[in-house]
């Protein structure tokens, strides 16, 4: 059985964390928190893993930069998530996100990079995005709507019911990792498409993913 992260990086009480493990959907919640900063839900989130047990990390949060400015990977899901009904919004640009994200997203993965397996997958994740693009939101129903106990085609076990909006992001970060590994059907990884650009930059070996259910929508 593997086990898989996820974190929602924020400010004082708004740092999610979760932990699910399983071989399949739907994993099982065997973890879950806010702490005040990446420090804290890394020392919560180990505290409560088997660490040899983890396979892959999901962050809600940038991994990486394009020196133009605006990644090709945010222009395509801000591209299909509006086709489904979204402003768009929820996704913007590197450049106009608030310090506590950019900072706290990539401290809590450098920890991870130095304190799990080497080449242990990190893949950037982004949950409001992705309830769209799942088709759990919709027009009528906004990711912030929706609470983690409605998403028992991803996650099953105690405490669902009650959990916060950052412990549900923290859990679809680490439904993403679980793709990643699992290589889902529809689901790639965006990271490969910015790389193509040879601008892109990372501070990762091996670099990080940025996994979303993409493929069929791009095909349409």
């Amino acid at each position: 059985m593997g086990t898989f992260l996820g974190f929602d990086p924020g400010g004082i009480g708004a740092f999610g964390w979760a932990i699910l493990a399983g071989e399949q959907l739907p994993l099982c919640l065997v973890g879950r928190g806010i702490a005040d900063h990446a420090q804290g839900a890394f020392n919560a989130a180990m505290k409560s893993a088997d660490k040899s047990s983890i396979k892959a990390v999901g962050i809600d949060a940038p991994l990486y930069w394009s020196a133009e400015g605006d990644r090709r990977a945010d222009q395509i899901v801000r591209k299909a998530i509006t086709k489904l009904g979204s402003s768009g919004g929820t996704v913007n640009a590197v450049n106009s996100l608030q310090g506590a994200c950019l900072v706290q997203g990539m401290l809590i993965a450098l920890m991870c990079r130095e304190a799990l397996a080497p080449g242990t997958p990190i893949s950037e994740a982004h949950p409001k995005a992705l309830l769209w693009l799942l088709g759990e939101a919709n027009a009528e129903h906004h990711p912030k709507e929706i609470e983690m106990s409605v998403l028992k085609k991803y996650v099953v076990g105690n405490g669902i019911e009650d959990a916060s909006e950052h412990e549900r992001d923290a859990t679809l970060g680490a439904v993403t990792a679980f793709a990643a590994i699992a290589q889902l059907p529809g689901w790639e990884d965006l990271y490969q498409v910015e790389a193509e650009k040879a601008s892109t930059k990372t501070l990762f070996v091996p670099p990080p993913m940025y996994w979303m259910p993409l493929n069929t929508l791009r095909k349409n």
